[in-house]
């Protein structure tokens, strides 16, 4: 039992040894803490990681919706903008519905002033190593808004001014409307950003005398200053020649009765219906348009051609030499001395805005053998018309008394008051009136000067008048001779051409027809950009159609 007893108590002893020296044995404690610090460095390491990969996630994203949103906002793209970023994402591995983005359009498709699109993609990143300490995902957005938007902004307002616009108030109520129109359009243009071209229109345009002098002329004259469009394909493109043929001044349509000098000419001379070229002079604008009186017939389709001509870049050379003559009277904004911009030019747009009550009607112009040279008696080159006294004469043996006052015979013929005298001429075409003993000096007149002066019906007349006995054929072979024309017909598909052009090279045209006929309203409707851009109105509905206009136009400048 001894022996036992001291065995326990050698071992309760060794142990106890054994223990303090494990106690104070320290060999092995950095491992423990080297496998602590790695354990650590893991862990934030991979944090780091998921840290990095999230935020190049992140950036790629926001990356991608940057390029979605600026192609999709593109103007010249015509795919659906949504489609566009919702394309763009998928590619990168984000899907979103088209309802997360946003599109606000100016305009109507196809003809889109301006567009802005944005997107806010809300997405998360799964973690790799960081859902050990429990994060599984981290969250991100991006968030893209990108706008496209006009600059410049060119106009041509192209209004009818033909007789059928005195009847039913329509005038004054154009007056308002366009007056409206331009005053709000050009509110607020002092930076520039808008120029106005006004074109008046009824049988003919007229050019003005300032702008018409910046193009070379033939046959010229300064009775009137419209120019002839005579082929057909000049309506195929919206420049204009330098080389113009200037229409001749001339009255197809007064009565032989009611005097000689000129009522109905095909190229009116009121200075309000000049055509005023790259204004954006409010007051200057509706002043003219305040002084319009109806009269004439209706060439839509010369009109047009002249509304886009001066929104095509070729016409820049003219607005520069108008400018820079200062003894024109015509005032241009230095600033628009880099207009009418190219079509290429994405920064602008050009609008054609085009206002008839009517239809195209045949259009008549003086032969080439009538504006040529000396006036003479038909087949008679060498017996010719003299300006004298204010009035028109032609050498031709009297009659008798064919014009009654007693004396016969007599051998000058006066076209402007219809009767004779005796006048004594030689060689320099001057010599004495007997009747009233003065001295006569005759002007020998050119085509161009006589027509200014009588019209055709009594140029034909002057002819019945020398027959005895009276031959109705006279007046009537001579009656429609002088001239020729373009028929209605020809006139609308001139118009559609050059409609077409204009919207080939990307100008925005919108048409209204004012009491118009349904054949009317159909060659106006081709006419314009879209169906929604033309307006078919009656009465005072011209207001809305002229508002709803200016209001898309203005909207481009709201964006900016």
């Amino acid at each position: 039992m001894l022996l036992q007893g001291r065995a326990l108590t050698d071992n309760w002893v060794q142990a106890q040894v054994r223990a303090v020296r494990y106690k104070d044995d320290e060999s092995g404690s950095i491992i423990a803490f080297s496998l602590f610090i790695f354990l650590a460095m893991i862990m934030f390491g991979g944090i780091a990681v998921d840290l990095m990969m999230y935020e190049n996630r992140r950036t790629s994203i926001q990356n991608s919706t940057d390029r979605a949103v600026l192609a999709a906002a593109n103007l010249n793209q015509t795919v659906d903008p949504k489609l566009v970023v919702v394309d763009y994402l998928a590619k990168v591995g984000v899907e979103i519905d088209e309802d997360d983005v946003e599109v606000v359009e100016i305009g109507t498709a196809p003809v889109i002033t301006g567009r802005q699109v944005s997107v806010n993609v809300a997405a998360q990143y799964d973690t790799l190593l960081m859902h050990m300490v429990g994060v599984d995902t981290l969250p991100y957005s991006a968030i893209s808004e990108a706008e496209e938007a006009i600059n410049d902004i060119e106009v041509s307002l192209v209004l009818d001014v033909s007789g059928s616009m005195g009847d039913n108030d329509k005038l004054p109520r154009l007056k308002t409307a366009a007056k409206d129109f331009v005053s709000g359009v050009l509110a607020g243009a002092e930076d520039n950003r808008v120029s106005l071209s006004l074109v008046p229109y009824s049988t003919q345009v007229s050019v003005g005398e300032a702008l018409l002098e910046e193009f070379t002329t033939t046959q010229s004259h300064d009775h009137s200053f419209c120019s002839n469009f005579q082929n057909d394909n000049m309506f195929d493109s919206t420049a204009i020649s330098q080389t113009l043929q200037q229409t001749g001044a001339f009255d197809p349509w007064r009565s032989w009765r009611y005097g000689t000098g000129l009522r109905y000419p095909v190229c009116r001379t009121e200075a309000y219906m000049d055509i005023l070229p790259w204004s954006n002079n409010i007051d200057t604008i509706n002043d003219q348009i305040d002084d319009f009186v109806d009269g004439g017939n209706t060439s839509i389709d010369v009109a047009f051609k002249w509304g886009a001509a001066l929104l095509d870049p070729s016409m820049n050379d003219v607005l520069v030499a108008l400018e820079d003559d200062t003894t024109n009277g015509v005032e241009i904004d230095p600033e628009f001395l880099v207009r009418p911009h190219a079509y290429s030019f994405e920064d602008g747009l050009k609008f054609i805005v085009v206002m008839t009550d009517g239809i195209n009607t045949d259009q008549y112009y003086l032969k080439n053998s009538f504006k040529t040279g000396s006036a003479h008696r038909p087949g008679q080159p060498t017996a010719r018309y003299y300006l004298s006294g204010g009035s028109v004469w032609m050498k031709s043996e009297e009659p008798g008394d064919r014009d009654d006052d007693g004396v016969w015979n007599e051998g000058w013929y006066n076209l402007t008051e219809r009767k004779w005298a005796n006048l004594l001429d030689d060689d320099d075409h001057t010599g004495n009136d007997y009747e009233n003993n003065t001295i006569v000096v005759m002007e020998q007149l050119s085509w161009l000067d006589f027509w200014s002066r009588v019209t055709v019906a009594r140029y034909a007349y002057a002819e019945y008048h020398q027959t005895s006995p009276w031959d109705a054929d006279a007046y009537w072979d001579n009656r429609n001779e002088p001239y020729t024309y373009v028929p209605a017909a020809d006139k609308d598909d001139r118009l559609a051409d050059i409609c077409t052009a204009a919207k080939d090279k990307g100008v925005v045209v919108f048409t209204i027809g004012f009491e118009v006929t349904d054949h009317s309203a159909g060659v106006m409707r081709t006419c314009a950009s879209t169906p929604q851009h033309f307006y078919r109105v009656e009465g005072l509905d011209i207001e809305y159609a002229f508002a709803s206009i200016k209001n898309q136009i203005n909207q481009l400048k709201l964006t900016q």
